[in-house]
């Protein structure tokens, strides 16, 4: 699964000194970014399944687990890649396929970033994965099973959504998912994400409009021994600091990067951009807005803010909705639904993020039926909505608008909203509206 680069930075030479290998290249000239790969065609998503190594959950009674981001279909069921199946076309037939059910794609579907289509002997055309068509398993029942997984000797795996999975990659840099940056990105050591610069590294003082940037970008030191793996080469600055680059363009940090997450410096710069090799599906007319203190908003193309309707609980994390905190639970936001304001009075304050009728699934982001027949954009598994108290774009005055399930008799209504701060434990349970990170 290493990714492969026919780009290359000038002449790359060896000298040995003393016994030791030092790895040297010309100066680079300027070069623009490679467009990083859509990760998901329509009608793909990512989901998630419990494996690996158990893994210690702060708060917790026990380990757990580690969550796993894989490749699902419609109904969020783990799909799945075939040894023997030849680049470009699919060995899984007639039995095989009543087990192992093909990914269908449309008729008129097109590749898209890691996504191809193959014809099938019968005609039909199915997705493929790099090349590999990818199938769901009879035996998977619901979202996160992956029983399928090393079936028939070893020859069936789960399709991983991890672009560093078998990617050469050097010591100290790893891809991981950076939500501001809006996909998978290469992170440094410490999991701080890293930026590629479009020029030449000897003249890389950045420009930030007027003003001055708040933050310095730092070159990515590879050490004084370091030798090229896969696209990353090593390029030598007039300071003397030997710099890791990423085909072709020269790697960085950004001291103003806090947290992990963060990519503060995404606007500040055009030839500095976030070093992402593959890019999540976003609606059109959706975006991410950076926010230090939340680690970025979602948006609409107004830049108002979108919120989704959740479940109130307490989890003894601190916080429902801190940076790192909770977020949701797909499953949860998949049973909500519509339902959670799907009446005419709740939507004159709570608006719907509506999608066109072409609107097809991808990525995170699923579509729920409303009562009217119009469809609405879910992120995670949760309905977004705009609210009406918002004014003006940045406005997050729907945050935190709670409603508390009061007893009736002997039924539970939904006490008047009220954001008075009166603790969880006193009033029993409800909803809230909560807004909505990347």
């Amino acid at each position: 699964m290493g990714m492969k680069s026919s780009l290359a930075i000038g002449v790359i030479g060896i000298a040995v000194v003393a016994g030791a290998a030092y790895w040297f290249t010309q100066q680079p000239t300027a070069k623009k970014a490679a467009e990083a790969p859509l990760m998901t065609a329509p009608g793909i998503l990512f989901s998630w399944v419990q494996m690996g190594n158990a893994v210690y959950v702060p708060g917790a009674s026990s380990d757990q687990k580690a969550d796993v981001r894989v490749f699902a279909n419609l109904d969020h069921k783990t799909l799945y890649t075939y040894d023997k199946d030849p680049a470009g076309a699919s060995a899984c037939k007639d039995e095989c396929a009543k087990t192992w059910t093909p990914l269908a794609a449309p008729a008129d579907a097109k590749a898209a970033g890691l996504w191809s289509v193959v014809t099938r002997d019968d005609g039909t055309k199915q997705w493929a994965l790099k090349g590999k068509p990818v199938y769901s398993y009879a035996s998977d029942k619901r979202m996160g099973d992956f029983k399928g997984d090393g079936e028939e000797s070893g020859g069936w795996h789960v399709a991983f959504a991890n672009l560093g999975d078998g990617m050469a990659l050097p010591d100290g840099i790893s891809v991981t998912e950076v939500a501001e940056a809006g996909g998978q990105a290469l992170v440094d050591s410490r999991g701080m994400l890293i930026y590629a610069f479009d020029g030449n590294p000897n003249q890389d003082r950045p420009s930030c409009g007027a003003n001055p940037c708040p933050g310095r970008f730092i070159p990515l030191s590879s050490g004084m021994i370091a030798a090229p793996v896969g696209d990353f080469t090593v390029v030598n600055r007039d300071d003397g600091v030997p710099q890791w680059a990423f085909q072709g363009r020269a790697l960085y940090t950004y001291e103003g990067d806090i947290d992990l997450g963060d990519a503060n410096a995404r606007d500040f710069d055009p030839r500095f951009q976030a070093a992402v090799v593959g890019k999540y599906f976003v609606p059109t007319g959706v975006a991410i807005r950076l926010d230090e203190r939340r680690g970025g908003l979602l948006v609409d193309s107004e830049g108002k803010t979108l919120y989704a309707r959740d479940r109130l609980f307490f989890n003894g994390t601190g916080g429902h909705y801190a940076r790192g905190g909770a977020r949701g639970l797909p499953l949860l936001g998949m049973e909500i639904g519509a339902a959670g304001c799907n009446d005419a009075d709740c939507e004159k304050t709570w608006r719907p993020l509506k999608a066109p009728a072409e609107a097809q699934p991808s990525g995170y982001w699923t579509l729920v039926s409303r009562s009217d027949g119009s469809r609405q954009w879910a992120y995670q598994g949760y309905a977004l909505y705009t609210y009406a108290g918002d004014k003006s774009p940045g406005d997050t005055n729907g945050n935190d608008t709670f409603d508390f399930y009061v007893r009736d008799g002997e039924n539970m209504k939904v006490a008047e909203s009220t954001k008075s701060g009166v603790r969880v434990l006193d009033m029993g349970m409800g909803q809230y509206w909560r807004l909505t990170a990347p």
